[in-house]
């Protein structure tokens, strides 16, 4: 009796220390997924205020002037100061001349630690944000 409860004893001995190497791995593999996952939504929060504040600028200045350049220069002044990483594709900035309405869009990759370095995964941290301003009614 005393002999096979030494052996069962000895058969389990490091399996407790194993079971905290594996939890501690996988909590160390979900901290990284979480700042993976915090990092993209506060770039696609960024760029969408960044776009928002633009649009309106843009809308504004066109109401004042009626000049589609003078509106889209505005608001790429209005995104390089808001934020200076985002990518301003070849038609970013859109203004319809018979509602006044503009749209911004916006694209910009987030750093991540691991998403970032995968083929798979590469395209989730690339953010597109369109946010379109229409003028006051008022």
């Amino acid at each position: 009796m005393r002999g096979s409860l030494r052996r069962v004893h000895r058969e389990q001995s490091g399996l407790v220390g194993k079971i905290i190497v594996v939890w501690l791995v996988f909590v160390a593999v979900l901290g990284i997924f979480a700042i993976d996952a915090a990092s993209v939504l506060f770039t696609k929060f960024r760029l969408s205020d960044a776009a928002a504040t633009a649009a309106s600028t843009a809308v504004s200045t066109y109401e004042s002037d009626r000049d589609v350049t003078a509106a889209c220069n505005a608001a790429e002044l209005s995104v390089r100061q808001s934020d200076p990483d985002a990518v301003m594709a070849k038609a970013w900035c859109k203004v319809d001349t018979s509602s006044g309405d503009v749209t911004i869009t916006l694209r910009k990759t987030a750093s991540t630690v691991i998403a970032g370095r995968f083929s798979f995964t590469r395209d989730l941290t690339k953010v597109v944000q369109q946010e379109t301003a229409e003028p006051s009614s008022l």
